[in-house]
């Protein structure tokens, strides 16, 4: 990256550090908030909505801190942004969830230990979703309802 780009006036848009005026800390980027047994959708509310700021780096793991050290003022853009992620994050989880975010370091971190908490797939869990799949009915439920409710359950 070079020294254009890596000023805060001059980034260019499509860049993962660039934060546009719209991006606030207490701004909430999904309408649900996450309480442990919505893992599946709220995590893939939050991939679209970052992916959509281009912020997705952040969470994956392919978006590391630059060295502080060598380069000072690309680690303070990172930081910048890596705090922002992390303020997002806070406003999507239910309050009890909240604290482990707020002492967190890295928006991977978080991202990782909700991932590791909530995706776990077991044996009950599974049946239980294959039961309920196997037994949904239509009943007053229009199509599109249907349809979304079967897909959340295969999903």
């Amino acid at each position: 990256m070079g020294d254009e780009s890596s000023k805060a006036g001059n980034m260019n848009p499509s860049h993962p550090y660039y934060v546009h005026h719209s991006d606030q800390p207490g701004h909430m980027l999904v309408p649900i908030k996450l309480n442990g047994a919505n893992y599946q959708s709220w995590s893939k509310a939050m991939i679209h909505a970052l992916t959509a700021k281009n912020k997705l780096g952040f969470i994956d793991g392919s978006l590391q801190a630059p060295s502080q050290e060598e380069k000072p003022t690309e680690f303070a853009l990172w930081n910048q942004c890596n705090s922002l992620i992390l303020s997002w994050l806070t406003h999507s989880v239910e309050t009890d969830m909240a604290e482990g975010v707020i002492h967190a370091k890295t928006a991977y971190q978080v991202w990782s230990d909700f991932k590791d908490q909530f995706s776990q797939k077991n044996a009950p869990a599974i049946f239980q979703i294959q039961k309920s799949i196997a037994t949904i009915s239509q009943g007053s439920m229009s199509v599109a309802s249907y349809y979304t409710k079967l897909k959340a359950l295969w999903d």
